[in-house]
């Protein structure tokens, strides 16, 4: 049982981009939990624009089922998927976690401006 050559190319480069997706968020999430937030924007959008690629690729292969053209079944596809599938939720997690740890980090300034008016009365 082999896949030819070009849908095996398909589902790597799904993989490639799914994954680096993936590894970008979570770079992003790790940037924002040490505060350094222009670090995790860019990283984040890193992480969009590799989604998006390995989102195009995802709804080539849903057209071409739709004409007719099932891709075969194979472990690699199986992969592919379950690692698209975990980037777009570490995606949604990471977007929602930089938003938190902003207003974490305001929250600890406000708290710390407070702190230093009541040491100086």
């Amino acid at each position: 049982m082999t896949i030819d050559a070009e849908w095996e190319q398909t589902l790597f480069g799904l993989i490639l981009h799914a994954g680096e997706a993936r590894s970008r968020a979570k770079e992003a999430a790790e940037a924002a939990r040490q505060g350094e937030f222009d670090e995790a924007a860019s990283l984040f959008k890193g992480a969009q624009t590799e989604q998006l690629e390995a989102h195009k690729i995802n709804a080539d292969i849903i057209r071409k089922e739709a004409k007719g053209q099932s891709p075969p079944f194979s472990v690699l596809l199986v992969h592919a998927l379950d690692l698209l599938l975990l980037a777009w939720s570490e995606i949604d997690y990471t977007e929602q976690y930089i938003d938190s740890c902003k207003r974490i980090q305001a929250l600890e300034d406000e708290v710390a401006e407070w702190r230093k008016r009541g040491s100086t009365s």
